[in-house]
């Protein structure tokens, strides 16, 4: 009994220790040969625990290792003995990792066992079936077109994952069906069990039935399960999306959105109308604009944080030459201030109204971070890079020349934007006192810079009282 314990604890700790080769020959060691047989039970439960959602990313010769394991548990064990435990570990499985884990060995024994076929594939099944059941089901009702958002919704997204899993496991028995000896019962019980992924459940559709649904981080697709008798099927036996791709997925679904819905600001503004209008431009429905909980802000965030991107690409090319210098690259601080005002020209008209929705209190923190990014990559690019105080000080110094531009700039009617250019550079000459000023003796300058840097800030976050 206590050889039994031994290895099966043994595995366990070889496994958690990151010793997956010797995991994997501790089954040909001659004093745990016998015992690794006879606890084959034991150690299917050791390997799928070791199992979360993660792991194939984070871990992923953990997750290999569990799997050759288990392939190698089906080979030494007595099949009928594994083939409960593992019909036992789909229904106690804790995430859809180890649900997934679990299916190639589970087909390895239904295989083996084939005399017993009917009775074993109906316990396996039901048990999937029981597994799928208790997923929550998707609260959203949406027709039409409003379907193509369901994919945002995280239940659909785990329903989607769990059935792509399902018929690379039962695509075999379907193949055997074909024969003209296979067994009648085999035959109800697939066709039984495609029928009850198709199932309605309290009064609605479990999941979106005979569709095409886009698996996101592979392009593959799951196509109608009322069809797969007659059509290949070739997704992999596991197939697992990370937290990560999930959201970029949603975020793909929203920046296509909000991008469309820039063609309409020029008509319906910085507006949920634009919102709507854009959605429906990109292919989904108006009502998508429920995915941006701030409105108009959240359109405005967007094209800010996109100038903001195409302003860094464009000052990588610019040349360096003043870069080098010790005085402060006015003229490159100059260039990189107009080029990303310049951006806002197809909007300009708009542009006051966008102002006064950043300044809601829900939109101030993406207005505060888009702006501290834009002049942190300007400093950065004309070389700064500074790691004491004068960090601070020229970054909200910047903000402050950013946000008087801008506001000089919406009242400008000079050809060219002569007039802004001009502001500019005036604000960046004072820019140049202050350099000057941080090159003094630091015990003499920190006061009053201290005191400029305060009333900047407090200027660019709207708080200074008007007098």
């Amino acid at each position: 009994m206590s050889d039994t314990v031994d290895v099966v604890d043994l595995v366990s700790k070889l496994l958690d220790s990151g010793k997956y080769k010797e995991v994997l020959s501790v089954h040909n060691e001659e004093k745990y040969a016998s015992s690794f047989k006879d606890n084959c039970w034991d150690m299917i439960s050791v390997a799928v625990g070791k199992i979360q959602d993660e792991t194939i990313v984070i871990k992923p010769s953990l997750y290999s290792t569990c799997e050759e394991l288990l392939a190698i548990i089906v080979q030494k064990a007595t099949p009928e003995e594994a083939l409960l435990e593992f019909i036992e570990q789909v229904e106690v499985a804790k995430n859809d990792a180890q649900f997934g884990i679990v299916l190639t060995p589970l087909q390895q024994l239904l295989k083996k066992l084939s005399a017993k076929r009917g009775r074993s594939l109906e316990w396996s099944l039901n048990s999937i079936s029981t597994y799928i059941e208790n997923i929550p089901t998707p609260e959203c009702q949406l027709e039409g077109k409003a379907r193509l958002l369901a994919e945002c919704d995280p239940n659909i997204r785990r329903i989607i994952r769990v059935y792509s899993l399902i018929p690379p496991f039962y695509q075999p028995f379907i193949e055997e069906l074909k024969a003209p000896e296979s067994n009648v019962k085999t035959k109800q019980i697939i066709a039984a069990f495609l029928i009850s992924l198709l199932a309605i459940r309290n009064g609605r559709k479990f999941v979106l039935p005979l569709a095409t649904v886009p698996l996101q981080n592979t392009q593959r697709q799951i196509r109608y399960y009322s069809q797969t008798a007659e059509k290949e099927i070739k997704a992999p036996a596991t197939t697992v999306t990370t937290e990560h791709e999930e959201n970029q997925y949603e975020e793909s679904v929203k920046n296509r959105i909000l991008e469309k819905a820039l063609e309409y600001v020029s008509k319906n503004g910085w507006s949920v109308e634009s919102l709507s209008a854009g959605a429906e431009a990109a292919g989904y429905p108006g009502v998508a604009h429920g995915l941006f909980p701030n409105g108009g802000g959240d359109l405005i965030h967007y094209f800010n944080v996109k100038c903001n991107d195409s302003l860094v690409d464009q000052m990588k090319s610019w040349p360096k030459d003043q870069v080098k210098e010790s005085k402060v690259p006015a003229k490159f601080i100059e260039n990189a201030i107009v080029t990303r005002l310049l951006m806002i020209e197809p909007y300009k008209s708009t542009w006051p109204k966008a102002m006064a929705i950043q300044a809601l209190p829900n939109n101030v923190p993406n207005c505060l971070a888009t702006l501290l990014s834009l002049v942190d990559d300007i400093c950065y690019h004309s070389g700064d890079r500074s790691v004491d105080f004068n960090w601070y000080i020229r970054r909200v110094g910047l903000a402050g020349i950013y946000k008087a531009s801008e506001l000089f700039y919406l009242t400008d009617s000079s050809p060219n934007n002569t007039a802004t250019k001009s502001f500019i550079t005036s604000r960046i000459r004072d820019a140049e006192l202050l350099q000057t000023a941080l090159s003094l003796n630091p015990v003499s300058a920190t006061p009053q810079t201290l005191s400029a840097a305060f009333v900047t800030a407090k200027n660019v976050l709207g708080i200074n009282p008007l007098k």
